[in-house]
């Protein structure tokens, strides 16, 4: 009978072990829309040797190719302040997404091949003409059929986890003409103001967390140890005394 009981008891501190082994994890998910801290519009000109020159533009919804007559070729270039992201370690950035809306598109000489890429640069919260020449090509979005209201979104997100994982806390995009057009893209952004936003989804890494089950184990395997240590020295005290 003594030996039935000891096989119960060892059946129970296994099955409470497998609870503790067994914590449940618990991911938190949440999606951030961020603004820009400073958008702005860079035109490219051309005199007639055809040296070129970059100026600021107070135009930041124009994106154009368009070289004919004169015309200077359009940037539009935004800066994000990322920095609240370097306060949340064991965040996890999952998708970053550059967001824009088409206004209008224009094409010239009956072409319409229109494909607009963006480029990524470690911004620094200021319009500076020479962050249109700093950023690496991130992603292209193809704007041929793109209709008034129609969305853009631009995939960012290797390159904003870096600029996190480096420290740099603005993430500056410049969204440029890719292909020969003509063209002139007009961009209406996603908010009143007409810009454009960046919208950043993110899981929180998972933390065991201990289940109710988990805790009734643990205290099932204290009451069993110690009945078990009672039980034998009864049972020696017995033995002793006979």
């Amino acid at each position: 009978m003594n030996n039935l009981y000891h096989k119960v008891a060892v059946a129970s501190i296994f099955m409470t072990l497998s609870f503790i082994l067994e914590p449940s994890e618990e991911v938190k998910a949440a999606t951030i829309t961020l603004t820009p801290t400073i958008q702005f519009g860079i035109s490219t000109s051309f005199d007639r040797f055809n040296n070129s020159s970059d100026h600021l533009s107070p135009r930041y919804d124009i994106v154009s190719n368009a070289t004919y007559r004169g015309s200077p070729i359009g940037s539009r270039l935004a800066e994000f302040n990322i920095s609240n992201f370097f306060l949340a370690p064991n965040t996890t950035i999952r998708s970053a997404v550059f967001q824009d809306k088409i206004s209008s598109v224009g094409f010239s000489f009956g072409e319409r091949s229109a494909i607009l890429g963006i480029f990524g640069y470690i911004g620094n919260g200021k319009a500076e003409v020479s962050d249109l020449t700093r950023g690496g090509f991130l992603s292209s979005v193809d704007i041929s059929s793109s209709s008034r209201g129609d969305t853009l979104n631009f995939d960012v997100t290797a390159f904003v986890n870096q600029q996190v994982s480096n420290g740099y806390p603005f993430a500056g995009f410049a969204i440029r003409a890719l292909d020969s057009g003509p063209y002139t893209a007009i961009l209406e952004g996603t908010d009143a103001l007409g810009r454009s936003s960046l919208v950043i989804e993110t899981d929180d890494d998972p933390e065991p967390v201990p289940e109710p089950t988990t805790i009734f184990g643990s205290a099932l395997a204290l009451g069993v140890g110690g009945w078990l240590k009672r039980k034998k020295s009864g049972q020696k005290n017995k033995t002793t005394s006979h």
